[in-house]
């Protein structure tokens, strides 16, 4: 009579805890399962203390840890293929300004942009003249520092330093906005909603190998692109 009490009532527990995690969040369904493992692994290790079976685990373990080690080692093969195919075609990050609405191509490395307010709204960076730019930087600079700084990071990946000598004014050096929300980090990343921890640092590696100062890359993009990876990996 006890074990079917104990059989029903362990049922409806499955039952309640399926249709919770139907309706959890992502984050709210990994934190639950993480717990119900940990605290699996401890009910089962207290059965096998009370029913004097624990010889059996070490047995268990010592069979299981040379499967593991091969795991580990796939795994690791798997992901320096992953890495070196690249990033999946198509892939963009995103980083908007009061002025500016930039987007790095994760394929090429092209980093262009949209003006979405002040003057020349509506045109992309590239389409613009070098004196056009010179007029819309002096207005970021006037107005908004982030989207100055943004700019500059354009400027100095397409027309490497040539564009400071012809400008004398003080470079904004802007540090970026901040704290940054989850969706503003995907964005700057390129990834989806539910991007894992390793999907997270792979992003984080590619676009900084892209963006490093000997292609054109400058401060303010690295620290956004550091600052995006800072706040997802936190969230997970």
């Amino acid at each position: 009579m006890v074990r079917i009490f104990l059989a029903l009532a362990a049922l409806v527990g499955l039952m309640w805890l399926a249709s919770w995690l139907g309706k959890a969040s992502p984050e709210q369904r990994v934190r639950a399962i993480k717990l119900i493992l940990l605290y699996g692994v401890a009910g089962a290790l207290l059965v096998l203390v009370v029913t004097g079976r624990i010889p059996w685990m070490f047995a268990l373990i010592s069979a299981a840890v040379p499967w593991l080690q091969r795991f580990m080692v796939a795994r690791q093969a798997w992901s320096m293929f992953k890495s070196s195919q690249g990033p999946t075609a198509g892939k963009t990050s995103n980083v908007e300004t009061a002025f500016l609405r930039m987007i790095l191509d994760h394929d090429s490395g092209d980093l262009d942009g949209e003006v979405i307010s002040g003057p020349f709204t509506g045109r992309q960076l590239s389409q613009l003249s070098h004196a056009e730019l010179q007029s819309l930087l002096a207005v970021c600079r006037a107005q908004d520092a982030q989207s100055a700084s943004l700019l500059e990071a354009y400027l100095d990946r397409t027309q490497g330093d040539s564009w400071r000598d012809e400008n004398t004014s003080e470079p904004s050096n802007a540090a970026p906005q901040g704290p940054l929300s989850t969706d503003q980090a995907l964005k700057i990343l390129g990834l989806e909603k539910n991007a894992s921890l390793d999907e997270i640092q792979d992003a984080h590696r590619r676009l900084i190998q892209k963006l490093h100062t000997d292609r054109g890359g400058t401060d303010y993009l690295a620290a956004l692109i550091n600052e995006a990876r800072d706040t997802l990996t936190a969230a997970r």
